[in-house]
């Protein structure tokens, strides 16, 4: 039942929800200015709400509400560097179970995500990965 209610809260959030982007911004990192156009108010598909839920929960405090990244907190994942073909989904999985040295950003080293569990990281994957198709990432 909590997970139901998890689910219709992060709906509402979504239908509530509006974001913007200055061009150009970078987060505060050395590295590459992060993607600046994200879809606005997107309307996430059911089989990825679960997905969404999860991010926020585990990953948001780091990496922003949308994947934007979070300044001199935690990279975007809605940019090239973790399209795929860069990092697939395996790096993923990793790097939320076991941590991550930094690289590409200076944020410093990842911390393994704590509590999470398999079928979370599949679902935050999904997400991720849906996510940045609708962003031009593939």
């Amino acid at each position: 039942m909590r997970m139901l209610a998890s689910i219709i809260g992060s709906m509402a959030f979504l239908l509530s929800s509006h974001i913007s982007f200055a061009a150009g911004m970078n987060h505060g990192t050395a590295g590459p200015s992060p993607i600046t156009t994200l879809i606005q108010s997107p309307s996430v598909p059911f089989r990825y709400a679960l997905g969404m839920s999860d991010f926020r929960s585990k990953c948001s405090s780091c990496h922003g509400q949308w994947a934007e990244g979070v300044a001199k907190t935690g990279p975007p994942l809605i940019h090239r560097f973790y399209e795929p073909s860069h990092h697939g989904d395996a790096a993923f999985y990793r790097a939320a179970r076991n941590g991550t040295k930094q690289h590409h950003w200076n944020f410093g080293d990842m911390p393994p995500v704590e509590d999470i569990s398999e079928k979370q990281i599949a679902n935050i994957i999904r997400f991720i990965r849906w996510w940045q198709q609708q962003n031009g990432i593939q």
